[in-house]
């Protein structure tokens, strides 16, 4: 049977930790950020749309997405990130169907990291989805430690996605992401026993 599992929860929750848990213990992991990074490599459709949306003034020296100054710009204005939504998850969402279509029958399960799962409607998609959880304290905290940013640019960024208590709604499972490492690794363990 085909098992193709989505991973999402807010930023900062610890989806990457979950997925590299699971990489760590022989599950292929499939990254929708790595997907959007590659759909806005220098000269692709992605990137010349941004370009033409934004300007140049996104752009480093290199060619590249400036990606800290594009934030800035989209997580200060809901009109922008919706535009720039409007760029990126069509490709994205083309690149992952077709890659959760490949998905073998032999019943081993591949898990896709999903930060916008829900808010894109990748749901209908999937066999299964887990939500990593982690208390709203515990989420700005790690956001604003990993990303360097102040408390208000983290609150408004974790504003800019759908809540937890919503996600969790539609989850088939909850990993509690509060604790430590061992107690992550516990719960994952539990949820393979289910999965498998």
């Amino acid at each position: 049977m085909r098992k193709a599992i989505g991973i999402t929860g807010g930023i900062a929750t610890g989806k990457s930790t979950v997925t590299k848990i699971l990489q760590q213990q022989g599950f292929t992991i499939v990254d929708a950020d790595h997907i959007a990074r590659m759909v806005v490599l220098p000269q692709t459709e992605g990137w010349q749309k941004i370009v033409n949306c934004f300007g140049t003034r996104i752009l480093q020296e290199d060619g590249q997405l400036n990606r800290p100054y594009l934030g800035q710009i989209v997580f200060n204005n809901p009109h922008y990130l919706d535009q720039l939504n409007q760029i990126l998850q069509p490709l994205i969402r083309q690149r992952l169907t077709d890659l959760i279509k490949k998905v073998s029958d032999n019943g081993v399960p591949v898990f896709f990291e999903i930060p916008l799962l829900f808010e894109q409607h990748y749901q209908q998609l999937l066999d299964q989805i887990i939500l990593v959880y982690a208390a709203p304290s515990v989420q700005l905290q790690r956001l604003q430690t990993r990303n360097h940013l102040t408390l208000a640019a983290a609150q408004q960024r974790i504003a800019s996605q759908m809540s937890l208590s919503q996600k969790s709604r539609w989850a088939d499972f909850i990993i509690d992401n509060n604790g430590d490492l061992h107690y992550l690794q516990k719960q994952i363990d539990q949820m393979l026993e289910l999965l498998i």
